[in-house]
Formats: C-alpha cells, structure tokens, sequence
C-alpha cells in the first residue's frame, strides 16, 4: 500500500472560478439570429444567401432545434459535403428526421437544383468544428476540399446519388433510437443512398441486432471496431462479418468475457478457448490492435497475431495475464517486426523474463516511436535486459516507465541510456524506491532531492523537453506526485476518491 504522508483533506473543496467572459454579439450574429426568428423569411432567403454564410447559420439552426430551416437548407446546401462533427451529440431525433427529410426532397428532386452541390454528409465525430466542403477549395480543411467522385463499396452494384458516412453504437445489445431510424431510413432508400460506417462500437451483444445492423451497414466500409463487454462465444459469431470487414484499420477488445456455460471451475476448457480464437479470421488491413481485460490471452497470443497479414503498427496490451511463451513468440512474430507504438501496462511482469522483449525492441529500432512499459511490476533485474536495445530506438519520440520498482542507482543507469536517445519530447520515469518508507509512506522531499541529478544526467547529453518522475498513486486519495522539468519541484496531481 502506497500513502502520501500529506494527503489532501478530502473535505476541502476546490476553488471555482466564476468569472466568465463575456463578448457582445457582433452585428452579422444579431443579424442571423433575427432570421432565424422568422422561419419562413429565412426559407425563402436561401435562394440568395452567400455561400459563406451557409455553414453559420447551419451551425446556429442545428444548436437552437429550427428544424424546419434545417430541412430547408438540405437541399440547398451549396458544398459537396456537410459535415456535423461534435455537433452530433447533440442531435436528437427530431433533428435528424428533419435532415433527413431534407435528403429526401433532394433525392425526389428530377433535376438537381444548379445551387446544390451535395454529394457526402458525414455524421460522424472527429475534432473539426462543422464545416461544409468547399467547391472552389479555397481556405477550407484539405477533407473538405476533396473533388474525387463517391466511392461505393465493392458489394454496391448501383451507383449511390448520395453517400452517408456515420458511426454505429451498440449499447447493451440495443441500438439508440436515433441510429435505430437511421438504419431504417437508409435500408429503404438502399438504391440511393451509400449508408458508410467508418466505426462500429458493440458493447454488450444481441445476434439481432448485430444481423439488423449489416443489412444496411457495409462491412468493408468499416475502418475502427471495438468490441466491449462481450463473450469469448459471440466472437465466433461475428467472424463472418470480420471478415468482411477489408478495411478494418482499428480494432480494440476491451472486456471480453467468459460466460457460465464453460462450467463452474476455475480452469477453463483452454481447447475450446483455443479453439475459438483460431477462428479469427485474417485481418488483411489491420494496423492498431488495443488488447484491455481479456483473460483468456495469457499464453494464446500467437493466436491473435496470427490473423494479421500486414505489420501492426500499433500494439497495446493492458490489464491482462502474459505467459513467457506469450513473451518468447514476439520477436519472432514478423507482423509486429515494424512497430511504431508499443503499450504494455497493469501486466505483472514480475516473474517473467524479459529478455524476448529486449531481442523485440531490436527488431524495432528502426519504427518505435512510443514504448510504453507502466504499472508492470519491473525490477532492476529486468529492466537491465531491455538497455542494450533500449539506447538504440534512435526514433523514439515518447516513453514511459510510470509505476514500476526500480533503485535510484538502477534508475541513474538507465537514463544513461536514455540520455543517448535524442529524439525524445516526453520522458516519464518511475520514482524510485527510495522515495517510500518501509510502510509505504511517499517521502516527497527525497524525491524533490533526488531529481535535479537525474535531470542533470540527462542534460549532459542532450536538450530536455518534457520530463517527469512520477510517484505510484497514493492508495488513500488516488493521487501521486510528481516531479518536473518545468517547476523543478514535486506537486500532487490526483482526483480526490469518493
């Protein structure tokens, strides 16, 4: 148990800040917002409106519910593309028939209005505010500008007038109502529209609504799949659809389960569970794969690196039991030999050697560029058959040792070795042993000693960007402490537990 010996009282409150800025609304917003006010003015002035103004106004109508103006400006739009990114949280149902009814005045239309030039609407979140695509291209994001014609999937023998990209969430086993309408509404307009799923998240499986889903979604649309809080059983179920799924790019198991029906003892069936893993289909396209509470991994792993076909570029384990059959088979595994990111954390590693992960870090030197080894119960020992290659990954950028017990002598050799690395912009080391007590107790002042010379063995050899030594969490409070490059002092960081 680690405790910090000066923990937060949990009865004292954060300071708030109240003061909130305030900016007078400029004249072309009153402007809008007088329009809106008025329903049937703001229809009728979509002959004539700029083309500039299409997207604000669209943003302001979508967060205020004027879902008769939405309906309108559809099948007025004058971009080949209307994207809603973080607005589509807050869509609700009404919305969304209103825009789709507008998709229907325009698919109704015999001949497309000479304004509108909409082609791909994508509902779908991504980190760009709402914008419409550009015709002309000028100033616009570069995904807004593409002018290439609609690609439909290999199985569409019908050319789509329109093309919907959206992401898919499988709660429980059900789907929310408003995907529920969508789904229907597409599957009806089947020879029109192009319904593309770039993400399908299932958490929770029902086989009917799985079914429901790929009569309308294209698998080898879909480019990201995580699976969560399903069991090891249903996998085999959606096998047939895995492998369809030609571009899959992403793929996350998170809590993948074991249900009753391998009986009450604690010993698996590991040929069943074999058995249901060899299934996995290949995964042609596949190049990140997030592994998180999957129990049954522990000595199958050559099994799910044997679906790849390509060279991962992406590889994350975390909360799950690692064999050392499991570590002996990486670096002879040529589907993760041009490794860019490597993340393996809250896996004891403890009695386990190390040594194939080494020879692994070797075969990588020329891609790694994030090498991720936390909360893994590292010791000195251990770590010591990972430097040789370690002072090797010349393209590391990023690396973290967070939570691991190493002496403040091991912890000085090893960043002797990262000091050769000089391409790192972020550095996270565990504090060493010698910062906690025999009871555990954190003992910030060692830790505010001890740094200034790590620091200064790292700066004899190279610039410094980001770098911390981070304590274990404290087991009271949650919180840990930490030492930086920046502040040259210890501080907590943690959010106080209930």
């Amino acid at each position: 148990m680690v405790i910090c010996r000066h923990c937060p009282d949990q009865d004292d409150s954060l300071e708030e800040v109240t003061e909130e800025s305030y900016s007078p609304p400029t004249l072309q917003n009153l402007a809008i917002q007088s329009l809106l006010r008025d329903e049937a003015l703001a229809i009728s002035a979509l002959t004539d409106l700029p083309q500039s103004l299409f997207p604000i106004i669209f943003e302001e109508a979508f967060t205020d519910g004027h879902i008769g103006i939405l309906k309108a400006m559809i099948p007025a739009w004058p971009f080949p593309y209307l994207s809603l990114g973080k607005q589509i949280n807050n869509c609700n149902l009404e919305t969304l028939k209103a825009m789709l009814e507008g998709l229907d005045i325009l698919l109704a239309q015999k001949v497309q209005t000479s304004r509108c030039k909409l082609r791909v609407i994508n509902w779908r979140e991504h980190d760009l505010k709402l914008w419409a695509g550009s015709h002309e291209g000028e100033g616009l994001p570069e995904f807004t500008t593409e002018k290439q014609p609609i690609e439909n999937s290999p199985g569409c023998e019908v050319k789509k007038e329109l093309k919907v990209t959206t992401e898919v969430l499988l709660m429980k086993g059900r789907l929310d109502e408003s995907t529920t309408y969508l789904l229907q509404w597409a599957q009806q307009r089947k020879d029109s529209i192009h319904l593309c799923c770039r993400k399908l998240v299932i958490q929770g499986l029902t086989k009917a609504s799985v079914i429901e889903i790929f009569k309308t979604v294209h698998a080898d649309c879909i480019q990201e799949l995580i699976l969560r809080c399903i069991c090891i059983e249903e996998l085999a179920f959606l096998n047939p659809y895995l492998k369809l799924m030609k571009s899959l790019f992403t793929l996350t198991l998170d809590h993948i389960i074991v249900t009753s029906s391998f009986g009450d003892s604690e010993k698996l069936d590991e040929e069943i569970i074999f058995s249901l893993i060899s299934q996995l289909p290949t995964l042609h396209c596949l190049q990140k794969l997030y592994v998180n509470h999957v129990p049954f991994i522990k000595g199958n792993l050559k099994e799910y690196l044997r679906c790849l076909k390509k060279p991962l570029e992406t590889l994350c384990i975390s909360n799950c039991d690692l064999s050392q059959s499991d570590l002996d088979y990486l670096p002879y595994c040529l589907n993760i030999c041009e490794l860019k990111h490597l993340h393996l954390s809250d896996i004891c590693l403890r009695d386990l050697l190390l040594e194939p992960l080494g020879f692994l870090l070797e075969r990588v030197g020329d891609t790694l560029k994030i090498l991720e080894l936390e909360s893994c119960c590292i010791v000195d020992f251990q770590f010591s058959a990972l430097l040789p290659a370690l002072s090797q990954l010349s393209h590391l950028r990023e690396v973290s040792f967070y939570d691991n017990n190493v002496s403040l002598p091991f912890l000085k050799q090893l960043l002797h070795h990262t000091a050769l690395l000089s391409q790192l912009i972020y550095e996270c080391y565990p504090a060493p042993l010698e910062c906690y007590d025999d009871s555990g107790v954190i003992l910030t002042h060692r830790l505010e000693s001890f740094c200034p010379e790590l620091l200064d063995i790292l700066r004899a050899k190279r610039q410094l960007h980001s770098v911390c030594f981070e304590t274990t969490q404290c087991s009271k409070c949650g919180g840990l402490y930490i030492y930086d490059k920046e502040t040259q002092c210890c501080h907590f960081v943690g959010v106080i537990l209930a």
